[in-house]
């Protein structure tokens, strides 16, 4: 009689503890679903993450080379001092108190200062590149950009950035523009002779004519 009763029992605590099994079963499977999808966004939000800073950079580059590009074109590099200036001795007053942006000027000065010359150099065309006459004012041009340029970033001109720009300058347009020296040919040695002879000769005629005339 007694086990009658407790059969029934039995079962219903089997139907409970299976159905606690199988929600904590699905509720472990929806967990570790939800951690997959919590990682893959993770992972993916930094690639996402990293395209924003790109732009943003490549955006803030564009204007600041704008900014700089429009500062040095305007009236705003009137302070400039160069070599011929009196005060270029006393650029160490114009500029105290400013850091010397050395990565600026190492950036900017091929995109701004040598991008002009570079086109400048290409209408001049390769066969013309070392007269002096067609790559004067491009050159000198540069050289007023470069100087403008160091000011602006708050460095000395020259410096050991704008020399190592210059240099870079004559290695791709001007080294094969070296000056040789000119090679002298000797005269022909009967042309030689003959010069020689003329005077010689004529030293004896000259002599006969002062003593012919001293006679009469």
């Amino acid at each position: 009689m007694i086990l009658n009763l407790l059969v029934p029992v039995l079962l219903v605590l089997l139907v409970l503890l299976a159905g606690v099994e199988s929600q904590t079963a699905n509720m472990t499977e929806e967990e570790c679903s939800q951690v997959k999808r919590n990682q893959t966004s993770s992972q993916s939000a930094p690639k996402n993450s990293t395209m924003t800073p790109g732009n943003m950079t490549s955006s803030w580059y564009e204007n600041k080379t704008s900014v700089i590009e429009g500062e040095l074109h305007g009236n705003q590099t009137s302070a400039l001092v160069t070599e011929e200036d009196e005060s270029f001795q006393e650029q160490e007053n114009a500029i105290t108190g400013r850091d010397c942006q050395e990565k600026d000027l190492e950036e900017f000065s091929p995109s701004i200062c040598g991008a002009d010359f570079h086109k400048e150099m290409a209408i001049v065309g390769p066969r013309k590149w070392c007269e002096m006459e067609n790559i004067i004012r491009p050159y000198n041009d540069m050289s007023l950009c470069l100087e403008a340029l160091s000011h602006h970033v708050g460095c000395y001109s020259p410096n050991p950035i704008t020399h190592a720009f210059f240099l870079s300058i004559h290695s791709l347009y001007f080294h094969n523009c070296s000056e040789e020296d000119p090679q002298f040919v000797d005269a022909p040695h009967g042309l030689v002779v003959a010069l020689t002879l003329v005077p010689v000769s004529l030293i004896p005629v000259l002599v006969y004519l002062v003593v012919w005339k001293s006679g009469v």
